[in-house]
């Protein structure tokens, strides 16, 4: 279990550090079109969640009365289905730009070293009691873990969308 979910968050990183990398330095702050982020903005957003997911993955959890991977394809579900618009709570809303392409870059290099070792240390079978996603309810670790795999998917579907556009 801990393998594959290393592997799909591997891969999820890696992607995203290929699309940042990917835009010019001058493109990285463009806004592409009306009412969007920038590209710059999108990393800041994910690398807000991403820590954020960081922080309750080693933070305490509990037992668990249900299946640890219960909710992850409704999770999946939501998060893939590019449709769907949604609104990100304020507390991981980008900062204004400019954004520095390559800090953000090292930003997820830190944050997959440090997740890395904390899904290598954790139980991800416990339940984090102190947070409700809304319309969720409660997450395992790994469900916790999954919710950052498929967010980041979203927002790197986002950043090839802005990329294309720019280019």
């Amino acid at each position: 279990m801990k393998a594959q979910t290393l592997s799909d968050l591997q891969k999820a990183s890696a992607d995203l550090q290929n699309l940042i990398s990917a835009f010019k330095p001058e493109q990285f702050n463009s806004v592409p079109f009306e009412g969007s982020w920038t590209a710059g903005q999108v990393a800041d957003h994910i690398l807000k969640s991403y820590s954020g997911v960081l922080e309750v993955i080693i933070d305490q959890a509990g037992p668990t009365e249900r299946k640890p991977d219960e909710k992850i394809e409704a999770i999946k579900d939501l998060f893939l289905n590019f449709d769907t618009r949604m609104s990100s709570p304020d507390f991981v809303l980008p900062a204004a730009p400019p954004h520095s392409q390559q800090t953000l870059l090292q930003e997820v290099n830190d944050l997959l070293a440090k997740m890395t070792a904390a899904i290598a240390s954790q139980d991800l079978s416990a339940t984090y009691n102190a947070f409700e996603l809304p319309g969720f309810g409660k997450f395992t670790r790994l469900e916790w873990v999954y919710f950052l795999v498929y967010h980041l998917q979203r927002h790197n579907h986002q950043l090839n969308k802005i990329y294309q556009k720019i280019n």
